[in-house]
């Protein structure tokens, strides 16, 4: 008797060391007493709910169940999210005000820990980045030149501290699930599928499976389409007008690539070195096709007005599913492709003096 009693306690401390098979969230919302809350988790391009409760005395119960921690959002519809969280499977608590939402807490995952940790440096740096956005337009408004590259050279050193810390934040946690996050977040244009490459098997086994591994792989898979060398891949789309245009109608010049919008302030401060690298080659073989991730034709036309933009210009009007955009893995804008006469890619992303250089090369 006394040996099994010893059998039945060791399966027991067997399975209460188990992992868990999925996490169980306990929720508690002041201010709100009632409702229906949703948990969403992002599949096939789109958040789908993944369980519903309802909203009793301001507290909710959800579920759910994922392989490797990821990223889950607890929502009241799309313009009330409660928080946003690496969910992994276990207990979790989260305390929300629905006055303060962004001082919703979320305890009991760990990946969610580091995700926080990394988050609230991102939106710090993020506060600073709108600020020197304005400072760049007030001095647009005002012909103030001298200004205008202030805040752009500032602008730029503050991106680029946020990659180094984003970079750092990979070196240090090649075993979290948030790291495959934070490169498809912060380096999607800026690297090569080699790059890519480079980054997953640096990433430790444990984590390999993890959804953003394979988005980065995917990702990697679409750049190698667009890497430079090969042929970039033919697209139709409609001129402001409402007359398609066929990128390979180009060929026999050298072409430049450039998705934009008129929404991008980085796409904006960019056009006059590209206004004024069209005016000086357009005459020897070079040529423009914009490319823009407009929603609205107004804005989209207002700004090819506004910037002098005198290039070929097409759009769906489909925002970020822009036909082409998806076609070539655009992740962020602006993003430009330097095409030969044969539509071969020879450069990616010139921007200011290098596209410049690039043409002198090309066109003496």
């Amino acid at each position: 008797m006394r040996n099994i009693l010893f059998i039945i306690l060791a399966l027991a401390g067997l399975y209460s060391c188990a992992k868990p098979e999925g996490f169980v969230i306990k929720g508690q919302i002041k201010g709100k007493e009632s409702g229906e809350i949703k948990l969403m988790k992002y599949a096939d391009g789109k958040w789908i709910a993944e369980d519903s409760a309802k909203i009793d005395k301001g507290s909710f119960v959800l579920k759910g169940k994922t392989a490797l921690p990821e990223l889950r959002l607890i929502s009241m519809g799309p313009q009330t999210v409660i928080a946003q969280f690496f969910a992994e499977n276990g207990s979790i608590t989260v305390n929300a005000n629905i006055d303060s939402l962004a001082k919703t807490e979320v305890k009991g995952s760990k990946s969610n820990d580091e995700f926080s940790v990394l988050t609230k440096e991102i939106q710090n740096i993020a506060k600073e980045t709108q600020g020197l956005q304005q400072r760049y337009n007030d001095a647009m408004q005002s012909g103030n030149e001298d200004g205008m590259k202030k805040a752009q050279i500032d602008y730029e050193a503050m991106m680029g501290n946020q990659k180094v810390y984003a970079k750092n934040f990979i070196r240090e946690h090649p075993k979290s699930s948030v790291s495959p996050l934070v490169a498809l977040m912060q380096f999607a244009q800026d690297i090569t599928a080699h790059d890519i490459d480079t980054l997953v098997a640096f990433l430790d086994p444990s984590i390999r499976t993890s959804v953003y591994v394979s988005e980065l792989k995917k990702l990697a898979d679409k750049m190698r389409v667009t890497d430079v060398g090969a042929v970039a891949p033919d697209f139709t789309l409609n001129t402001p007008e409402g007359t398609p245009l066929t990128l390979s109608s180009l060929r026999g010049k050298i072409v430049l690539v450039d998705f934009w919008a008129s929404w991008c302030v980085p796409c904006r401060k960019e056009n006059p070195n590209v206004v004024a690298a069209y005016a000086k080659y357009k005459d020897k073989g070079f040529d423009i096709l914009g490319v823009s991730l407009d929603r609205e034709k107004g804005a989209w036309v207002k700004a090819i007005a506004d910037d002098q933009l005198t290039w070929h210009h097409v759009s769906d009007l489909k925002f970020w599913q822009n036909e082409a955009a998806v076609k070539y893995g655009v992740q962020q804008i602006p993003l430009s492709l330097l095409l030969d006469k044969d539509g071969k890619i020879i450069a990616k992303n010139l921007r200011g003096e290098e596209l410049a250089k690039k043409l002198a090369q090309l066109m003496p």
